[in-house]
């Protein structure tokens, strides 16, 4: 079937299926199994859909992603989030705009355990953002830093999104979460250094974030509220990058060791917690299997169908420098990102685009991130972004005040998007140090 023809129809019905309110991995799905159809005659369907199927989700990679989702579980659940809060809120006291670049300092250390957006927003939101009322603080700008600030957890490792795009392109994990670690620590260093500079540039400075004055003393006994967190991600992400573990062994015990020292060492987490965690990630890793799968199907009618390809050939056709590519392909992710969720995007165009990159000699690893990155951005644009929702639900503030807060942030997100497209050593420079030249 040619290009266009079958193009157009996937197209049709994808869009089709949406609007009328069918979820997401439903119609992956069913559009996955028109193409199999079309691409067989009907013969070979099922037997196409199974082998395919099976072949992705019985990958010891994607093992991975429900573990570290239960490890993201049991942390929330034990009240970490506090107390890294407390943590970063008395080392950035002498800071102007300290409670916000405490926040957004908290959101990145919790994106080291959790690995989810979602996860990181609604356990330092849940927190700061009563506190920014308390404080007589501007909870716009709160709402915003929190929201920008749980963006890092699809992009600082663990992360799930890595783990995904590694199994569909069979790129190394951990080199995309070696990869990740740079352009997290610029992204967070970016929105930290924002707030500063417009808190002390505002004619009323914001207050101290806390009444008392803090001593260096109290900054350094801060560290033994997280030292077990330190120690988690220590073991987690060093493991992976000096390659003493896998990433999925990793997320085993980080899975055991996050239980463990929620129960034992912070005994914030009760045995009836642990179920609690075990239950609500549980929903979790069903609704992205069962998008992953959709997504599944219908990369594997796109590659019987032989629509890849085509479009390599047709993109080359036209003679477009890579760089062109690049810029279509960046507008086309952020116009997604608007209405689709990370995962489904990642799923639905990877099977298509990757390809197309790969022919103009791109790394791989360099278009995971400014990919992610893309996503990121999507968590913070209305009207589908989830983190602006989160934030929503727990500020009860109307969304219009979320997205004001968050539109500076999603600016300086973009300028970075551009700055990792530009300077692709940014990207690659920590994973071609640790794991040598791909």
């Amino acid at each position: 079937m040619q290009l266009g023809l079958t193009a157009g129809l996937v197209t049709i019905g994808l869009v089709a299926l949406l609007l009328v309110g069918i979820p997401i991995a439903y119609v992956l799905g069913m559009t996955g199994i028109f193409g199999l159809f079309s691409a067989t005659n009907g013969t070979d369907a099922w037997l196409s859909l199974t082998s395919g199927a099976a072949m992705h989700l019985s990958s010891s990679s994607l093992l991975a992603i429900p573990l570290f989702m239960l490890m993201s579980a049991y942390i929330t659940e034990s009240g970490m989030g506090p107390r890294l809060l407390d943590f970063t809120d008395k080392w950035f006291s002498k800071f102007p705009g300290a409670l916000y670049n405490a926040a957004i300092a908290a959101c990145g250390a919790f994106s080291t355990m959790s690995g989810s957006s979602v996860a990181t927003a609604g356990a330092i939101g849940g927190v700061v953002i009563p506190e920014f009322r308390r404080r007589g603080l501007n909870v716009r700008r709160g709402m915003g830093a929190v929201a920008a600030g749980g963006t890092l957890g699809v992009l600082i490792p663990p992360s799930t999104a890595f783990i995904v795009y590694g199994e569909l392109t069979e790129t190394s994990v951990a080199r995309l979460f070696l990869a990740g670690v740079v352009p997290g620590v610029l992204i967070l260093t970016v929105f930290i250094a924002y707030t500063t500079f417009v808190s002390r540039i505002e004619e009323k400075k914001a207050p101290p974030t806390i009444e008392e004055d803090v001593t260096w003393l109290d900054r350094w006994i801060s560290l033994r509220q997280i030292w077990s967190a330190l120690v988690l991600m220590l073991a987690v992400l060093g493991g992976i990058f000096f390659g003493v573990v896998t990433p999925t062994e990793a997320a085993a015990l980080g899975a055991l060791a996050a239980m463990f020292i929620g129960v034992y060492v912070l005994k914030g987490l009760s045995w009836a917690g642990v179920h609690r965690a075990a239950v609500r990630s549980i929903y979790s890793i069903t609704m992205i299997g069962t998008i992953l799968l959709g997504g599944l199907i219908l990369g594997r009618a796109i590659t019987l169908l032989g629509i890849s390809q085509d479009l390599v050939n047709l993109i080359q056709g036209t003679g477009q420098p890579g760089w062109v590519v690049i810029i279509w392909i960046m507008l086309l992710l952020f116009f997604l990102g608007m209405f689709m969720d990370g995962a489904a995007i990642t799923v639905i165009t990877i099977p298509l685009l990757f390809p197309v990159i790969s022919s103009y000699g791109y790394d791989p690893v360099w278009f995971a991130i400014i990919f992610v990155v893309n996503t990121e951005v999507g968590l913070i644009t209305p009207p589908v972004g989830m983190n602006l929702f989160i934030v929503k639900a727990i500020s009860g503030e109307p969304m219009t005040e979320v997205i004001k807060g968050a539109l500076p942030y999603t600016t300086l997100l973009i300028l970075s998007l551009v700055t990792l497209i530009l300077v692709p050593q940014i990207s690659l420079w920590l994973p071609n140090l640790m794991m040598g030249p791909a």
